[in-house]
């Protein structure tokens, strides 16, 4: 009966001990994942940032050209002077 025991104690403990080996080696791979994947989710949020950058940098550009293009458009069709005129008010229409 002590040496059923003590074999059944023995068993137990190898297992446990490789429960736990099994339970780190477990722990450090999602570890390893979870801090492969939050350096994947701060490399694209750096990409899209700059990414929203570039295209705000671009519709600015892109307003300003329009705006001169409109400007110019409107001189040569003889509307630049129309701030020289005085309108009636709003209340006297």
């Amino acid at each position: 009966m002590e040496l059923l025991d003590a074999y059944q104690n023995k068993t137990k403990a190898q297992m446990e001990a490789q429960h736990e080996r099994e339970v780190q080696k477990l722990e450090q791979k999602a570890s390893l994942r979870r801090a492969h994947l939050e350096q994947k989710i701060e490399e694209e949020l750096a990409s899209l940032h700059k990414e929203r950058t570039e295209k705000i940098k671009h519709l600015f550009e892109r307003q300003e050209r329009e705006l001169e293009m409109f400007d110019m458009e409107s001189a040569r069709l003889g509307f630049g002077s129309l701030a020289s005129f005085d309108f009636p008010k709003d209340e006297a229409r």
